[in-house]
């Protein structure tokens, strides 16, 4: 039986928060299972209901990438990366086709590849219906209910100096203040000197929130710990270089460091490698951006931030010898469940002389028993590993402004076991 190979790559974009899942199969008929971890569908040898297009195609921004398209689904807020033939059912969707058009066009086109043609189609109106409507926009933050707000007395109280804003934080709980203290304590100053920005940080019936200056700002199930301090972060971000919260076209779960007032980001899942890569460079004299969370503008110019470098065990006896400091500190249980030592960041000449161009984006994976490999990555793969540990900002201006990022910036692959060959390699893309 002839087969025809087809993948749909998606990325829904969360307020500070991301989510990312890959759809891929091969078509095996006349009976095969479709699901990915959004939707479950099983479908057997006929259909018994007739496929209908629910609403017609809007709100969507489409970008071609290389050989394939990156769509943005407004209404969902999310993106589908298209290869053929799954394009050309998306287009006659959008021209509202009737499916027994599209049938029949792709059947003239791709019939020499695939026998079940109708079922093929049918599948793909079922996933554009999915991602055309709103009701699939599942945010990760939460409505606050106004039972919430209401005041609470704030025991634990710090102030931190991040860049020249003096900033404090009101915590209402030991929990709470273990979840963000650690990384900014190197920030923390003495007395009551004036500011002009206080958060208070809250927790109430399983509900994380935090206001800024009396203003209630996004909240968060308790499970969801991990965007709700995302979305601290995005708020300092935002005090720090003089912008509003949602001024940012993304925030890249990443580190970076600068040579020449241009930038390299590495990017990763945690525990992969990305600080240990940045803090050794750091040590080796080159500016640093930050550790695990950057802001980047529509322009995607990229913003230093001065959180603490999160060191796990696994990285200590790399670091210990080009920061000796951290043999001092005994390891910490963070509030993610590892054990981390914390090296203080303090990059406010990076800060002043911000933002930064993106000279290279590096995905990175430690692994000890692998061998070195280091080569560039084409756009669709690094759109795909990108989505998975970036927010976007899900405004069409903002996503027009991300495509446009995407197509000018050189992304590679680096896997390495020892630190000297991925120092080496990363060293040379500055003078590329």
């Amino acid at each position: 039986m002839n087969k025809m190979k087809e993948s749909i790559s998606c990325a829904a974009g969360f307020i500070s928060g991301y989510i990312s899942y890959r759809i891929s199969r091969e078509f095996s008929f006349p009976i095969f299972t479709f699901m990915h971890p959004l939707l479950f569908v099983h479908l057997g040898q006929q259909f018994t209901t007739k496929m209908k297009i629910q609403n017609p195609v809007k709100n969507t921004i489409i970008r071609k990438i290389e050989n394939t398209h990156a769509i943005w689904f407004g209404e969902s807020k999310s993106f589908v990366i298209l290869e053929e033939p799954t394009f050309t059912v998306f287009q006659m969707v959008a021209e509202c086709c009737a499916p027994e058009e599209i049938i029949k066009t792709c059947t003239e086109k791709y019939g020499h590849l695939e026998e079940n043609i109708p079922q093929f189609v049918h599948e793909i109106i079922q996933k554009i219906n999915y991602f055309n409507h709103p009701g699939n926009y599942d945010p990760i933050s939460i409505h606050l209910p106004e039972e919430a707000k209401k005041r609470f007395v704030f025991p634990l109280r710090e102030t931190y100096r991040i860049g020249n804003k003096v900033i404090s934080i009101h915590y209402q709980n030991k929990n709470l203040r273990f979840a963000l203290h650690p990384v900014f304590e190197h920030l923390t100053i003495k007395g009551k000197p004036k500011n002009k920005h206080q958060f208070e940080i809250v927790e109430n019936k399983g509900i994380l929130y935090f206001s800024y200056n009396g203003k209630c700002f996004e909240a968060f199930k308790e499970e969801d710990i991990n965007y709700f301090t995302g979305s601290v972060k995005q708020q300092l971000y935002s005090i720090v270089y003089n912008r509003e919260y949602y001024d940012w076209m993304m925030i890249l779960h990443a580190s970076g460091i600068i040579s020449n007032k241009q930038s390299v980001l590495f990017s990763a899942a945690a525990g992969k490698g990305k600080s240990t890569i940045a803090a050794l460079l750091k040590a080796k004299g080159y500016g640093y951006l930050s550790d695990d969370f950057i802001a980047a503008d529509e322009n995607g110019l990229v913003y230093p931030f001065p959180a603490a470098i999160s060191v796990k065990d696994g990285a200590f006896q790399k670091l210990s010898s080009f920061y000796p400091e951290l043999r001092e500190k005994e390891s910490e249980i963070a509030f993610t469940g590892k054990k981390v030592r914390y090296i203080p960041v303090h990059n406010n000449a990076e800060i002043d002389a911000a933002p930064f161009p993106v000279r290279a984006l590096v995905f990175v994976q430690y692994n000890e028993t692998a061998s070195f490999h280091f080569e560039e990555v084409n756009k669709k793969e690094a759109l795909q590993l990108l989505l998975k540990e970036t927010w976007v900002n899900p405004v069409p201006q903002m996503i027009n402004c991300f495509f446009d990022w995407i197509e000018k910036t050189t992304f590679y692959s680096l896997r390495y076991s020892q630190t000297n060959q991925a120092m080496e390699a990363v060293q040379k893309l500055f003078s590329i």
